[in-house]
């Protein structure tokens, strides 16, 4: 039963990472909360690692950091459909995709 709870509230915490980084990106876009630099750079990366979901530049001159309003799309329904899988891993100490 332990284990069982344990990694409930394991793959809750990890749910609460992966909406983090998401919200971020989603408030840069509705302009509801300035964000610096670097939390844009480590959600996205974030993002694209756990998701596998990338997205190109819209122009080839700019950074790589934000994502076209489909990307952002593609990551929540991505969360949607996925976050039952979502967990964190203790020894590596992030968020991962638990394999079926």
């Amino acid at each position: 039963m332990f284990a069982i709870i344990s990694f409930s509230v394991n793959a809750q915490n990890a749910q609460d990472i992966f909406l983090e980084n998401l919200t971020a990106f989603e408030n840069l876009k509705n302009e509801s909360q300035s964000i610096d630099l670097n939390t844009v750079y480590e959600a996205r990366q974030f993002l694209i690692e756990v998701t596998g979901i990338s997205y190109e530049m819209e122009k080839p001159f700019e950074m790589p950091i934000f994502p076209s309003d489909k990307t952002l799309i593609d990551w929540r329904n991505w969360y949607e459909k996925n976050k039952a899988k979502l967990y964190w891993d203790e020894n590596d100490q992030k968020v991962k995709v638990k394999e079926e």
